[in-house]
């Protein structure tokens, strides 16, 4: 009697912890929710010249005919000079070759059209305390994909994995910026922590006009973390390859780039580098198509009603 006594005590016990739990997830996400509701006004930005990205070569390539920029090879600088952590430290020249990159983040109704055709399982998060249906919103980016995911979606579409060198020059460009747009971080450039940019998760890719790289690519600061090929080596960019450089070839966590909605300003920085597990499935990571590329460039496209729309909505 006594043990019987013990066992219901810890199954009560149990019960109320249980309930306590779902009560406390739901005043979470209640509290999440009226966040959103009352999200603050975007912040006004600078309209910046529509002409300026007039010599982008883009090319429509792949399963999903998203638009690819393309950027040349050559010698180049990876990591950061000044402002940076030991592990986007020291500066050095490395080569690389030509290739093109995805303009937008891939997005969830292209991610969907893979599941769709290869029977994939679904996108889904580990960690949210919101409804996960506003990260799943067609024109978002495809979050909720660990790296096989992205890397299974590449090469579905006849593409690859960007490396952390051909990511990382997309987002500078040759001035090597420490963000996207220049030498300072700027509210509203970019879907970073906070109200200022009018969201409170993530924002339809293409929608921070003002923030774009150099090489024109939209969103390579915030809005969601992208999975790069490389696996991860905090002393990589000492000791690494300089000539076409892929990474380690084994490690523990695969990199990831850009910054997130999640995180500050100073940390969606274009040298900044993240370690993340290459099964995690998180709210914070999407990722992007790259491809190898001849020498001479693309004749320039003009923009499609496509690519409008995926601004718009």
């Amino acid at each position: 009697m006594k043990v019987a006594g013990i066992l219901i005590g810890m199954g009560i016990l149990l019960l109320v912890l249980v309930l306590a739990s779902i009560s406390r997830m739901n005043t979470i996400r209640s509290e999440a929710k009226a966040a959103r509701a009352r999200q603050a006004p975007r912040i006004v930005v600078p309209a910046p010249d529509p002409a300026r990205f007039n010599h982008l070569r883009i090319a429509k390539l792949g399963r999903d005919g998203a638009p690819m920029v393309f950027i040349r090879g050559g010698t180049l600088w990876r990591g950061a000079k000044i402002e940076g952590e030991f592990d986007e430290k020291p500066a050095r020249e490395v080569t690389i070759n030509a290739y093109f990159i995805d303009l937008y983040e891939v997005t969830n109704a292209q991610y969907q059209q893979f599941v769709e055709k290869t029977n994939r399982h679904r996108q889904e998060v580990m960690v949210f305390f919101d409804d996960v249906s506003v990260l799943f919103q067609p024109n978002h980016p495809a979050v909720g994909v660990s790296w096989f995911d992205a890397d299974a979606y590449c090469a579905w579409n006849g593409k690859r994995l960007p490396t952390e060198v051909e990511w990382e020059h997309a987002a500078r460009g040759e001035e090597e910026h420490p963000w996207p747009w220049g030498g300072d971080y700027a509210d509203g450039y970019a879907n970073a922590r906070g109200e200022d940019d009018g969201f409170a998760y993530t924002a339809p890719v293409g929608t921070f006009e003002a923030g774009r790289s150099p090489f024109g690519l939209y969103d390579m600061s915030g809005n969601a973390l992208e999975w790069v090929f490389d696996w991860y080596d905090e002393f990589y960019y000492k000791d690494g390859q300089v000539t076409h450089p892929k990474g380690p070839e084994v490690g523990m966590a695969k990199a990831v780039r850009g910054g997130s909605w999640d995180n500050v300003g100073s940390d969606v920085r274009t040298t900044k580098r993240y370690a993340v597990a290459p099964y995690r499935k998180e709210a914070t990571i999407g990722f992007r198509c790259a491809m190898d590329a001849p020498d001479a460039p693309p004749s320039p496209v003009a923009t499609t009603s496509k690519e409008t729309s995926l601004k718009k909505n």
